[in-house]
């Protein structure tokens, strides 16, 4: 059985928006910074009154004369005007971008009067990097401008920022700060590079990309038949015919549809910073809903842990952004409920819709809710996302033994799960998951 070639990939966020909400730039905010006497002024003051009562102390004019220039100083400085408000732009050249992406953070600050100094510090994440160096500084200037270029090194909504305002008046006799809240940014997993992906079992009477079994409109060659009232005259096989000197016609495999729901185990969050459980999970869900979205299938998205969210199977370029959405809110969630999938909702698992379930199997209530899958009679595939095994601790006498028992209860649940049909791949560290190498057709008995 051979696949078709794919449509055209998703383009990404910059080429076609995703329906979210608009970027939230900070258009001409007046910040009112805090003003305080800087430390040069301090010190002219401390200095200059501790001379000056020197000399009056010992009655002599030369520690006078050494304070006279550090006063005079002092009350010039201070005498200096200072702006009440000063006006900063800040936006975001994107409000959304994938993984690894450079976004531009573009700061101008504009005061009333020249300032002594204007500085700028963008504090970021550590999930973020950022070219060059994260501060700015510029001296005896009315407005500054400064751009960064600023990559998010993993998925989720975070701000680029906050940004850190210092100014000075003229002389350096006052100091003032501010702290600004940026743009949020919303950082979507990387895209899918999966070409190829596993026909379901069951397909939709809906027409679509995957070649079904049974004969119907399509391109793919099934075989032939006798001719029959109403059949049409392009799909005559003439060599055959002549050659039986009987009618017969040609029959293609239908193109149908398929129905995909990717689940997510949100109940635990295990691994090294970057490459946990969730990390890889929702990694791997965004790369199914790409990939079969390629294909016109109805793809949607459930997430166990914290409060049920899910997500009805549909298809186009907007389901794509509203399942990941839905899986950007999973981090978030500080909520804790049991996750029942016996009482999801009908539309979140249509009848026969191949499942993917994204799961480190270290929660029981999640290999319960494979085998509920299961059935309910859904073709499921199991990516095992467990990225690191514990450690025995030195500490423990008891501590290998324990973890070499876990091991062998993880060999138990896997061998149960492909007793009951459920096929069980591990996440590959180059490729993540290989959708082009499973084989469904055992699972189900046959495609319509």
């Amino acid at each position: 059985m051979t696949t078709p070639p794919p449509a055209p990939e998703l383009t990404p966020p910059r080429a076609t928006p995703p329906p979210t909400r608009p970027a939230s730039p900070l258009p001409g905010v007046e910040v009112t910074p805090t003003w305080r006497m800087s430390r040069l002024a301090v010190r002219l003051a401390v200095f200059g009154a501790l001379a000056l009562v020197a000399g009056i102390v010992a009655a002599r004019p030369e520690p006078v004369l050494v304070a006279a220039p550090c006063l005079v100083a002092l009350v010039v400085a201070l005498r200096r005007p200072r702006p009440e408000t000063v006006r900063v732009e800040a936006a975001l050249s994107e409000p959304r971008s994938f993984e690894d992406e450079d976004v531009e953070v573009h700061v101008v600050v504009r005061a009333e009067e020249v300032l002594g100094e204007i500085g700028l510090d963008l504090a970021l994440p550590r999930t973020f990097e950022v070219d060059g160096q994260r501060a700015c500084r510029e001296f005896e200037v009315r407005s500054v401008s400064h751009t960064w270029t600023v990559r998010a090194r993993r998925w989720g909504r975070w701000r680029a920022g906050p940004l850190r305002l210092r100014v000075r008046s003229r002389g350096w006799g006052y100091v003032g700060t501010a702290t600004l809240s940026l743009a949020e940014l919303t950082v979507f997993p990387p895209p899918s590079a999966v070409r190829e992906v596993a026909v379901p079992p069951r397909l939709l009477a809906r027409v679509g990309s995957h070649v079904a079994r049974r004969a119907g409109p399509g391109v793919e060659f099934a075989g032939i038949r006798t001719y029959a009232p109403g059949d049409p005259v392009r799909r005559v096989n003439w060599p055959v015919s002549t050659r039986r000197d009987e009618l017969y016609v040609n029959e293609y495999a239908a193109e149908r549809a398929a129905d995909v729901v990717a689940v997510v185990d949100t109940t635990v969050d295990l691994g090294p910073f970057g490459r946990s459980s969730l990390d890889l999970a929702v990694r791997g869900a965004a790369t199914v809903v790409q990939a079969y979205l390629r294909y016109a299938d109805r793809v949607g998205v459930v997430t166990l842990g914290g409060a049920l969210r899910w997500l009805a199977p549909d298809v186009g370029t907007r389901q794509y952004y509203r399942i990941v959405e839905t899986l950007l809110a999973s981090r978030v969630d500080e909520s804790y409920l049991e996750p029942d999938v016996a009482h999801f909702p009908p539309q979140a698992l249509p009848p026969g819709a191949l499942a993917f379930v994204f799961t480190p199997l270290v929660d029981a209530r999640a290999a319960e809710a494979v085998r509920d899958l299961r059935e309910r009679g859904h073709p499921v595939i199991v990516v095992d996302v467990l990225s690191a095994e514990p450690e025995p601790s030195p500490r423990e006498p008891d501590s290998e033994l324990a973890v070499r028992v876990w091991r062998l209860e993880r060999e138990v649940l896997l061998h149960s799960l492909a007793e009951m049909g459920v096929t069980v791949l591990s996440w590959d560290e180059e490729v993540g998951i290989a959708l082009d190498r499973v084989r469904l057709e055992p699972l189900m008995g046959g495609a319509r």
